[in-house]
């Protein structure tokens, strides 16, 4: 089975949603000019991932700390038609617990991440 996510060549559980944005970076001199005409140029376009996991049990949360560090890090998906690796640093992890059920084991109702490319 294809992993959708892999983070440091480590497959990731599987998430419920991942968005990309393709965001474009401009020069600084970028802005409005006096005839509110837009000057500038595009630099470099960056991908912003935002990651969502559904209900996930406390040991496939520790996988997703334990990979998506502080710092840069590849993590690779598909985008575009194709599976790309590219390298990113993260935002905050969001956690919305549930806590230990009739199971015995610790639940989390979801987790959530943005990962913004370097």
């Amino acid at each position: 089975m294809k992993n959708i996510l892999t983070a440091g060549g480590i497959a990731l559980p599987a998430p419920v949603s991942i968005t990309v944005n393709d965001e474009l970076i401009w020069t600084a001199d970028t802005g409005r000019l006096m005839d509110a005409t837009m000057a500038g140029a595009v630099i470099a376009e960056k991908k912003t991932v935002s990651i969502k996991w559904g209900i996930l049990p406390e040991q496939d949360v520790v996988t997703i700390r334990k990979r998506i560090v502080a710092g840069f890090f590849p993590i690779t998906f598909h985008d575009d038609g194709a599976d790309i690796t590219i390298y990113v640093y993260r935002s905050t992890i969001a956690k919305e617990q549930i806590g230990t059920l009739g199971d015995g084991i610790f639940w989390y109702r979801s987790v959530t991440v943005d990962l913004v490319e370097r």
